[in-house]
């Protein structure tokens, strides 16, 4: 069975990377393109997991309230918003995203998939190996090791 392509991408360089299993992984929409956000190997979630930690204090207003990012809480979030990407797409390098026209609320959108897709933050409301939603809850707390 063939992957989805997502929409609006034509670049040889921006196209999903074709070894990967995209059935069932979630769309993010960034400058009017649909991205793939399949779960994240640790080449991703040894950037994405801390940056998300260091986050975590603005996390919860920042689909309310994006102003209340510091500088250097928005390069976090580009940072872990890149890396999530790479997943899909490992052609995409840092100056190619930097010049998407990528708003601060698409990147906030992304969040909680990203978080979901890193497999160590627990969707909202799910129960121990239940699978999650759609959405992962930007409150979300990372989960334990132990068993439940």
């Amino acid at each position: 069975m063939r992957a989805r392509e997502p929409k609006g991408i034509t670049e040889i360089v921006l196209q999903p990377d074709h070894k990967l299993d995209y059935a069932g992984a979630p769309l993010v929409v960034f400058a009017g393109r649909e991205w793939f956000i399949p779960r994240l190997a640790l080449r991703q979630s040894r950037i994405v997991v801390p940056g998300l930690l260091r986050l975590l204090p603005v996390l919860e207003t920042l689909q309310e309230n994006p102003a209340a990012l510091a500088e250097a809480q928005f390069e976090e979030l580009i940072a872990v918003v890149h890396a999530a990407l790479t997943r899909a797409y490992p052609e995409l390098g840092r100056e190619a995203f930097l010049d998407l026209e990528i708003t601060v609320a698409e990147l906030a959108a992304a969040v909680p998939v990203i978080m979901r897709q890193t497999g160590f933050f627990k969707p909202a409301g799910a129960a121990a190996g239940e699978a999650g939603g759609e959405t992962a809850s930007l409150s979300a707390a990372p989960q334990s090791n132990s068993t439940n």
